[in-house]
């Protein structure tokens, strides 16, 4: 066990290594210029208030997409649950078909969806609900047919025996088995949603994207400290009512009143439909359609099985050593605050640092990314501080729901005989909240090899940079190939993750 847990950690400490050489990471540099980063993050306060009639407009906008987008995903998800289910569709090579395309959809990044849609669809908003749509609907329908398989069938072969169609019989037993978890993604992905859409307008997708964007490039800083107060407020009222939502949703599992909170939703959405007015859709570009579609079959084969350096395993490695590296940093940071931020341990002095904590959720990815590269230049360095960032708010969330579903009765035992705190976090607290940090760790990592590619936008290194670039100057065999790089690796780092989350519940069930 000790040589195994020895070879672990070197294996670790080599990627670290790789990863820094990769990156150019350098800690001089950091701490030369790093100071750019906090006087430009200053220069933001005080926000200029009388900017707030301005980005209403927009800002009402940016929720439509997110809110639209998450209803149509979930609905569109529901079907794809049942029809990638061997229950009840028992055409293999149908089920085969449309869980590629669940996965090819679920790899690909909300942002770069939304640029290629706007290539399709046109500039507006359409682009941006239909790229939150496709991408809401692709996650929710892989976690919906996982559930499902793993889901108890005894009552539906019984109903199927006893009369009542294969569908109705699945539908009626392992679909009420289900719709908790269901909901519950659902509402998580309307937090991450609201967070996607607010970056849209950077590809002209709609939202309030695109004032950001423009005010950052005018420097006008003032203005974009007033757009990231808004944001904060409007991923604090949505979290807290995902929050709301969930608690509901736990308490009606008993009642039966699952319809909850789809009707809350549908709610919304009526709402913000009524104040919005149904957007206009522009045509279908079937010309770039086409070329997209070709681009996407077939792709540029020299690009990805060349070693050059914007050849496509050179992009993949250096990506991964982004995201590694990202994941990392934020792992260490997000550590410490989410004991900082615990009620279980500080009372309600952890409330300023949850506030805090969501300041670190609430700034778009892209904004993090300009800020750096005023301080370390384009490339991937910039990128690696930025994913650092994005993971702390994200990581310490989970790792807060991991302590407060923890037992504390251990822990007070060992402190009431004597044992020093840290010796009494070590024993009892510690071998609780392990697993579900590795996983959270491990999904974060899932995610962040995919935010990497967003960053292509502000040439924080990466694929993301030159698939970008292939898009905007219609080279789409180079496109295709770039893409299918980045899905082989997200599929490839999505496949670990499960695997890891499966063995663990194998190991808790026995």
């Amino acid at each position: 066990m000790k040589r195994s847990y020895l070879v672990r950690s070197a294996i670790v400490v080599l990627c670290l290594l790789v990863s820094l050489w990769q990156t150019e990471f350098s800690l001089p540099l950091l701490w030369e210029r790093g100071h750019y980063f906090i006087d430009t993050a200053a220069r933001m306060f005080p926000p200029d208030t009388s900017f707030l009639d301005v980005i209403l407009v927009p800002l009402r906008d940016t929720v439509y997409i997110s809110l639209l987008g998450t209803v149509l995903g979930g609905i569109i998800g529901a079907v794809g649950t049942v029809l990638c289910n061997g229950y009840v569709n028992r055409w293999k090579v149908a089920r085969i078909i449309l869980k590629a395309a669940v996965h090819v959809f679920r790899c690909i990044p909300v942002l770069i969806l939304a640029l290629l849609c706007t290539f399709v669809f046109g500039l507006g908003m359409w682009s941006g609900i239909i790229a939150v749509t496709l991408s809401t609907a692709a996650v929710l329908s892989r976690l919906g047919y996982e559930d499902s398989e793993n889901a108890e069938l005894k009552t539906a072969r019984v109903l199927e025996y006893a009369g009542a169609g294969c569908f109705k019989a699945w539908w009626v037993s392992v679909w009420k088995q289900i719709l908790p978890g269901y909901l519950a993604n659902l509402l998580y992905l309307l937090e991450s949603n609201v967070r996607n859409a607010a970056v849209l307008g950077f590809v002209g997708a709609g939202g309030i994207g695109l004032l950001l964007n423009e005010k950052l490039a005018w420097r006008e800083y003032s203005k974009v400290g007033m757009i990231l107060c808004v944001l904060y407020l409007v991923v604090l009222a949505t979290e807290s009512l995902s929050g709301f939502l969930r608690v509901h949703l736990i308490e009606s599992e008993t009642k039966h009143k699952k319809w909850y909170i789809p009707t809350v939703l549908c709610g919304f959405f009526i709402f913000f439909s009524f104040l919005t007015g149904f957007p206009a859709m522009s045509g279908v570009n079937k010309t770039a359609l086409a070329s997209i579609a070709e681009g996407v079959v077939s792709p540029d084969i020299t690009m990805m099985f060349s070693l050059a350096t914007e050849a496509v395993p050179t992009l993949l490695f250096e990506t991964l050593c982004i995201a590694f590296l990202g994941t990392l940093g934020g792992t260490v940071f997000a550590l410490l605050l989410s004991v900082l931020s615990c009620f279980r341990f500080l009372g309600l002095a952890a409330l300023l640092m949850r506030l805090l904590l969501l300041v670190f959720r609430s700034v778009p990815v892209l904004v993090y990314g300009l800020l750096w590269i005023r301080v370390t230049g384009p490339g991937p360095f910039a990128g690696v501080l930025t994913m650092a960032l994005c993971s702390i708010g994200l990581l310490a969330k989970r790792f807060l729901i991991a302590i407060d579903s923890i037992d504390m009765k251990p822990y007070y035992a060992l402190r009431a005989s004597g044992v020093h705190i840290l010796a009494a976090v070590r024993w009892a607290v510690v071998p609780q909240i392990l697993p579900h940090y590795l996983s959270a760790v491990i999904y974060r990592m899932d995610i962040n090899l995919r935010e990497v590619a967003v960053l292509g936008l502000v040439g924080a290194g990466g694929i993301g940079t030159p698939l970008v670039l292939a898009m905007n100057h219609y080279e789409w065999k180079q496109a295709g190939a770039l893409l299918w790089g980045l899905i082989l690796l997200a599929a490839a780092a999505g496949a670990v993750s499960e695997k890891y989350r499966r063995s663990y519940r194998l190991r808790k069930s026995r």
